[in-house]
Parts: C-alpha cells; structure tokens; sequence
C-alpha cells in the first residue's frame, strides 16, 4: 500500500491562509481520467446525474482518494481518521451554461450559521478532463472561508444591511488544470461554477466532502518541530485567525498570548462595528487573544446576529481561559431558552472540544429542555467533540443523542429537526467505540430513517463503534443492498465504508497493518458465518 505524501509547514500555511491546494494524483495516468470521464458521460446521457450515488456507480473514483498524495494532503489537513461524507455529487457544465452565483455550499443540504474556523471539513473537487479558461473552471475567492457572513443560505435570505458583498475579480482564481487535478479547498470558502463557452465540450467535476473525527492532539502533517510557533505575518488581516487555527492544529495547550497596547485594545473594540466585515473579525480575534473577551461576550446579545456570529468565532480562540468558560456557562443558564444566544454559546464549548468537558451537563440539560432545534443541533456537535477524544460522563452523553436520533416524527420534520438527527449521529461517530449502548437505535436509523445523511452516519457510527454486534449489523446490509443493486444511501455508503476503513490504515506502519488486517478478515469472516448459518 502506498505511503501517504504528507503535507510541509508551507503548505499547510497556505491552506489556512488561502483556503485551497491544488494537487496532482501520481498514481493514476491519463488513461484512468479518460475512463472516468467517458463512463461519466455515459451515465449522464442514459440516466441523468446519479447524484451522491457516483461512487459505486463509478467503483473506480476511489483510486484518485487512494493516492498517496491525495490521502496524504487529506490526512495531513483533517488527522489520520478522517472519512468521507454521504455527501458526494458529479456536476456537469454544458456549453452555453452561465457563471453560478458566488456561494458558500450547505452542509449536507442544510444552512448553518456558524461553520467551521477550525478546520472540520474539506472538500475535493477532482476534474478527470483538461479545464481550459473557456470550459468554465471553478472559480473560487481566496481568503474568503473565514467570511461569517453567508448571504446564499443565511437564514433571512438577505445579507445584513452592514455586509461590504466585495467584487474582487483581481484576486479572484479560476481553476484552470490538466485531466486528473484534484483540488482541497476549505469547505467554507466561497466559489462558483463559471461559464462554458465553448461549442461542444462538457465539463465534469466531481466534489466530495470529507470531515475529521478527532479532536488534533498533535500535528498530522510533516511539520518541522522548529516551525512550532506561526506568526502569520503573511496572512494580512487573517493573521489572528489563521495564528489560532495554526495553534489549535498543533494540539496546543495553551492559549497564544499576544502583547497589545492599551490604544490597540480601544481601536480593536471600536472596530467591531466597522462596516468591512475582515476589519470587524480582525479585531475580534485580536481581542480574544490579548484576553478582552469580556466586550465579546457582550457582543453575544448584540441585536444584529453577524455581530453575534463573529464574537462567537472568535471566543473559540480562548479555549484554554477557565473563566471564559465559567462567564459563558453563566450566561447560556441565564439565557437557556434566548435561541440566539443559546446556539452561539454551544457552538462555542463545541469548537473548544475536550477543553470545555466541565459544560457536558449544562449542555445536556439545554438540549433537553429548549424548543429550538438549531440549538439542539449545535449542543448535539458540541457533545460529540468535546467527547471525541475523552470518555468522561459518557453514558449520559451517548443516551442524549439517543434521544435525538430517534426524534423523527415525518410529519413534524423540520429543516433544523432533520439537521441535529445528523449531527446526533456524527457525534456518536465522533464517540466510537464508547457509543455501542447506541448499536440498536443506529441499526434503527440505518434503515428506517426517512434523511439520507442520517442513514450515512449512522453506518459510520456502526463501523467506529467496531463490535461485533454492530459488525452484525454492518455486514448484511453490504451483503443485502449490494446483491439488489437498490440506488438508496445505504449502497452508497457501503462503498463510503470501504473507503474509510482504506484510508484508517494507509497512515498505520507495515507491520501494524498487516496484524489489524489479518485479524479483521478474520473477524469478518466468522460474522459472515455467524450471519449465514441464523
């Protein structure tokens, strides 16, 4: 199996500075993209877009996550257990298709407030053809994934009055790439499609998302211990944003203190309400790590909610200040049931992760008692990653998002209702092997639930859990839905699951691969017998 290239300091900066990397596939040659590209073509002409059904309609696609360079860039950016998400989709641009809006893409179909600084999510777009400038290449805005404001699929449908929406054609990068280019961007970044206008040539990209799973206790990348403190100097106004992330990555343990002057503390605190939304999160970001994070829990009531979003953003840079987490805790139980205080106060403790594991029962009590599902939907991930990589109250933890799993009343589902049964299920997932007091409910959403990406989840969280009940489970479905070729999520995610479990040993050495291997045929086989003989 081949050795993943990891990622170097350089390149890891520059991803969290631009957003992007673009990457070639060594292993694959032009011979591999034409096939891909003509099956494509042939799917899309007999039966439409497969949609995130492209993977086992196109078996061979794995092999481009499978390359060394490309599941080294993965492993190097998200840890070595990141997987790939349900969430997968083959688009096409035809001649005479115009530019998309710019936009920043859902997370699994639904709008999320506050994404994701901290670096959760990455999505690869592979080209399996040339893309020249007239074919229509992804364009995409570099810088932009920090950006809290998200006029596409924010929840009033329009941008708040205060948003400067930039027009930056200068800076802005069309992805012009040879056949087999595969590009990382963060999941947050704002992109487009642009227009093809040539005669007769069809551009397909395929973009599948990938998340981590694992809070980062140390870097995963090929890092020089002599780079361990990043200034960012080069990264314009981001440099506070990009100097957390950087620290956060590295599995610091202590909060990056910076000296500032008591002018820098007055112009910051004015500058939160400066109209171009950089200098706004800027000054943010400074505050928290110059430990002015009292102004920015006050920001947290502010009427205007891209005020709210950006403090939130920004106290996550404090996670290593108790009294953060004391004066946010005071404030989320006085403010339990105020939805737009609420969500921002879990979305918090969850970026903090492990740091904040004191707040797992004022989490679980919030989520009991509000009405808001949003809310519910934030204090789900926040207990996912705050257990991820602890084992601490447990038990009540997992029979928490229990609970919310099996909340799926068709008639009464909503958007946000739908969404925390997913994020339920991936913070379960994010649990493992801990959650297996969930194996039956999971087994229940695997195939009753009516959302896909539940369906998708929950087959992950099965797989990490890894007992030999859930593998009971895991292993008809693969034997059941594969024989009857159904075009449902769970055939797609049987071959998600082949993928995962490729990707969780490419990072292992020799020897220890070759010893888990042997013994998970081995423990495959007797289930199958097991299954067979019953």
């Amino acid at each position: 199996m081949n050795t993943p290239y990891l990622l170097t300091d350089k390149q890891m900066q520059d991803f969290l500075i631009n957003g992007y990397l673009v990457l070639q596939p060594i292993s694959l040659d032009t011979n591999f993209h034409s096939s891909i590209f003509t099956q494509t073509l042939s799917i899309f002409n007999d039966e439409g877009n497969p949609g995130n059904n492209i993977l086992p309609r196109i078996p061979q696609l794995q092999n481009v996550f499978n390359d060394p360079v490309v599941s080294g860039a993965l492993e190097s950016l998200l840890g070595p257990k990141y997987t790939m998400q349900p969430h997968r989709f083959p688009h096409l641009t035809k001649p005479g298709t115009e530019d998309q809006p710019w936009h920043k893409d859902s997370y699994f179909l639904y709008p999320k407030p506050l994404r994701h600084h901290q670096l959760r999510y990455v999505m690869a777009m592979y080209y399996p053809q040339d893309v020249p400038l007239e074919m229509g290449p992804t364009a995409i805005r570099p810088r932009s994934q920090y950006d809290a404001a998200d006029w596409v699929y924010d929840r009033n449908k329009t941008p708040p009055e205060d948003v400067d929406i930039k027009t930056d054609k200068q800076h802005d990068v069309r992805m012009v790439c040879t056949a087999g280019t595969v590009v990382l961007i963060h999941y947050d970044i704002i992109h487009k499609g642009t227009a093809n206008r040539t005669k007769d040539s069809y551009r397909f990209m395929f973009k599948f998302q990938f998340n981590r799973l694992e809070e980062p206790t140390k870097p995963t990348w090929n890092h020089d211990p002599t780079n361990a403190v990043y200034d960012a100097a080069d990264a314009g106004l981001l440099q506070p944003i990009v100097k957390h992330v950087w620290n956060w990555m590295m599995g610091g343990t202590m909060m990056i203190q910076q000296s500032s002057t008591e002018q820098d503390i007055i112009n910051w605190k004015i500058q939160l309400h400066n109209k171009d939304s950089e200098t706004r999160l800027n000054a943010a970001y400074n505050l928290a790590l110059s430990n002015e994070y009292h102004v920015l829990i006050e920001q947290l009531s502010n009427n205007k909610e891209i005020y709210r979003l950006e403090a939130a953003y920004a106290l996550t840079a404090c996670r290593y200040n108790k009294n953060v987490i004391n004066e946010l805790q005071t404030v989320l139980k006085k403010e339990e049931k105020n939805e737009d205080q609420a969500y921002c106060i879990a979305f918090i403790f969850s970026e903090m992760g492990s740091i904040a594991l004191e707040t797992l029962p004022l989490l679980v009590h919030v989520l009991e008692i509000t009405d808001s599902w949003l809310v519910k939907k934030y204090c789900c991930q926040a207990l996912g990653t705050i257990q991820s990589n602890n084992q601490n109250d447990v038990d009540i933890v997992v029979r928490c998002l229990i609970h919310i799993l099996l909340d799926r009343d068709q008639q009464l589902d909503t958007v946000n209702r739908s969404h925390a049964r997913i994020t339920a299920a991936l913070s379960l997932a994010n649990i493992g092997a801990k959650a297996a007091e969930a194996t039956l409910v999971l087994k229940d959403a695997l195939y009753f639930d009516q959302n896909r990406y539940v369906n998708g989840n929950a087959l992950l969280a099965l797989e990490r859990i890894g007992t030999s009940e859930a593998l009971k489970i895991i292993i008809p479905a693969r034997r059941i839905w594969q024989a009857t070729m159904k075009q449902v999520m769970l055939e797609e995610d049987i071959a998600l699951l082949e993928h995962r479990r490729l990707t969780s040993t490419q990072s292992q050495s020799t020897s220890n691969l070759t010893y888990e291997l042997v013994v998970e045929i081995i423990v495959n086989i007797l289930i199958l017998i097991t299954v067979i003989l019953n």
